[in-house]
């Protein structure tokens, strides 16, 4: 009896402090609020989602890259989910790149050949696929990873990951980033040579150059 005493007053005493708490109108951040009304914040129709409409992120000439996550889509918060529609050109190659936060599985939709690969941490396999039409495949969390189309065809795939917030680091611009003097040490290079590489970085998407002219003859490219 005790017991379900303490307890009932405890729960008087919260409602008793949530009431205070909402007196004129206001709700402080510390008080929790339930789904549906976290639900109420949004519109039917931001759920919905053009591609035709999303910004194109890419700047690369291999290809369009569409995400969408928390910047430009908070009600992907309510299921933890980020989404990115891509778009490879022939012989094009999305980065290799990590998300430090997420599982990516990606669906193809359109194209004939998208080569996947990732790498697993040091000393593990890597993982190479080719991928078609109405296939899917996917990268477990925080591994190196790239897709490139190895067709002549246009590739289109969705990506999807189990974050809304999964991050990406792209491995070559990121590396660069580091103090130049250890990038330099680390290429066994000097540091004009890795200024020259670090200035010479193709940005996302890429196309093949001419040292990967299997695609880019087969294309007539």
């Amino acid at each position: 009896m005790m017991k379900f005493t303490f307890s009932l007053i405890a729960v008087v005493a919260a409602v008793v402090s949530a009431q205070e708490a909402t007196i004129g109108g206001e709700r402080p951040d510390d008080v929790p609020r339930s789904f549906n009304q976290i639900l109420g914040d949004f519109e039917p129709e931001d759920f919905r989602f053009d591609f035709r409409l999303v910004p194109v992120e890419s700047m690369g000439i291999g290809g369009l890259v569409q995400p969408l996550s928390l910047g430009n889509a908070p009600v992907l918060a309510l299921g933890d989910v980020a989404i990115t529609r891509f778009t490879l050109d022939p012989c094009g190659i999305n980065l290799p790149h990590v998300h430090p936060r997420g599982t990516e599985i990606i669906f193809m939709f359109k194209g004939s050949n998208l080569r996947t690969v990732f790498a697993a941490e040091n000393g593990g396999p890597v993982i190479t696929n080719d991928i078609t039409n109405d296939t899917s495949t996917f990268f477990p969390q925080g591994l190196l990873h790239y897709q490139q189309n190895m067709g002549c065809d246009t590739v289109a795939f969705v990506s999807k990951l189990n974050s809304a917030d999964p991050g990406v680091q792209t491995a070559t611009s990121n590396f660069f980033r580091l103090p130049i003097e250890q990038v330099a040490g680390s290429l066994d290079v000097s540091v004009e040579r890795a200024v020259e590489l670090r200035d010479g970085l193709p940005l996302n998407i890429v196309r093949a150059n001419k040292d990967q002219g299997q695609c880019l003859k087969q294309c007539g490219l």
